[in-house]
């Protein structure tokens, strides 16, 4: 099976294949990033910083590195050609403004929580996506893990002000000949 390249950005392959389908509103107070925008469930997930501020809560993934490993970049040859097991990292980011208001992504089953026990919320489930994808299942990934990286600083400058949380998501492929 030839597999050069993944069939998307490896951000946008874990939105496709892992967010969206495996995110469990239960873990996020109630929010959904497959809802309507305009329901008080949805919550906005893109790869890009270009959009950050228009909507909260929102989470953005971005891709901060890829690596092939050895001398070549390459782990093993076949009779087609050289192959890689390439492992990289995407940068998950949680945002929510701070206002006396609280959210919750459904009103009717949960209490609104603040901005700063939001984005927690947000990026548990995030890690608890990568858990249920932790081998090979229904994406292109041959597996998926995260951890939380170093506090990110909330934007106190922002008025209101940002409540910011991250972790980092540790994906691995094989690029095949």
């Amino acid at each position: 099976m030839t597999k050069t390249r993944l069939s998307e950005s490896a951000e946008q392959v874990f939105i496709d294949d892992a967010l969206l389908p495996d995110w469990e509103p239960a873990g996020a107070v109630g929010y959904d990033p497959s809802a309507d925008p305009g329901n008080e469930a949805f919550v906005a997930i893109g790869e890009s910083f270009e959009d950050v501020g228009e909507t909260y809560p929102s989470i953005t993934v971005q891709r901060t590195n890829e690596t092939a490993p050895g001398g070549t970049g390459y782990n093993f040859v076949t009779t087609n050609g050289p192959g890689q097991d390439r492992s990289g990292q995407l940068l998950v980011t949680a945002r929510a403004e701070a206002h006396g208001e609280g959210y919750t992504g459904d009103s009717s089953q949960y209490d609104p929580v603040d901005a700063e026990d939001l984005v927690d919320e947000l990026i548990n489930e995030v890690e608890d996506v990568c858990l249920r994808n932790a081998t090979h299942t229904d994406t292109e990934f041959n597996g998926l893990g995260s951890y939380r990286g170093a506090d990110a600083p909330n934007d106190y400058d922002a008025t209101p002000s940002v409540m910011i949380e991250q972790c980092v998501v540790i994906y691995s492929w094989s690029r095949l000949p």
